[in-house]
């Protein structure tokens, strides 16, 4: 007699992978909940979280005016004040007047005067008393780039979006209500020679040249 046939039926392989399917087919079953209309499990964003944001354009619209423009403006440090702390210590610097995420450069609320001049494209420069080093700039447009604004205040983290993507989109879309709010009514490059002060935010990442994303801009 082989040893297939000498063996019970519920010891041979065919019947104990046999067994092994209906265990997992009966698993399954018990496992799976049915729910009725209306009855569906909420849908919620990364982690779990309900109050993740999946409009950028739209959390853009609503805050910039009545959260992150006064968020800056109210925060915003003297440049040369500002300029003494960061190259004392950068990190505390932005520890104690800045923002970022991660480990990204830090970005600042700002506010200086001076001397509009002419400077390169997207920018003019600010010609600020005193200051020689470094260069300062104001952007114009027409694309407003970077994430001054939306780091400086130290209040919008990745963590509220769902995505990188929409992160990033954030940034823009906070340029873009900028833009909207402030550069659509003036021409800096028409205003070479007038002395104005701006408020707004810069990321620093350029120790030789401060690049400041304006939210307001007044002539003296």
């Amino acid at each position: 007699m082989s040893d297939s046939t000498s063996k019970p039926f519920w010891r041979r392989a065919a019947f104990g992978w046999a067994l092994m399917w209906v265990v997992i087919i009966v698993t399954v079953v018990v496992s799976t909940r049915v729910y009725t209309p209306g009855e569906e499990p909420e849908l919620v964003g990364r982690g779990g979280n309900s109050d993740i944001i999946d409009d950028p354009a739209a959390y853009a619209q609503e805050e910039y005016s009545t959260v992150i423009k006064p968020a800056i403006e109210d925060n915003a440090v003297e440049l040369t004040e500002l300029l003494d702390a960061i190259q004392a210590d950068v990190d505390a610097a932005g520890e104690e007047y800045g923002g970022r995420n991660g480990q990204s450069a830090w970005s600042f609320p700002v506010t200086a005067t001076g001397t509009i001049a002419e400077g390169s494209f997207g920018e003019v420069t600010l010609e600020v008393a005193g200051l020689t080093e470094p260069s300062v700039g104001i952007q114009t447009g027409p694309a407003i780039t970077g994430t001054a604004l939306r780091d400086a205040t130290g209040t919008i983290t990745f963590s509220m979006f769902t995505n990188q993507t929409d992160f990033a989109s954030v940034a823009t879309e906070i340029n873009n209500q900028m833009k909207d709010d402030l550069l659509a009514n003036m021409d800096l490059t028409e205003m070479i020679g007038q002395e104005v002060t701006v408020t707004g935010a810069f990321t620093y990442d350029d120790s030789g040249h401060i690049l400041i994303t304006p939210t307001s801009i007044e002539v003296q």
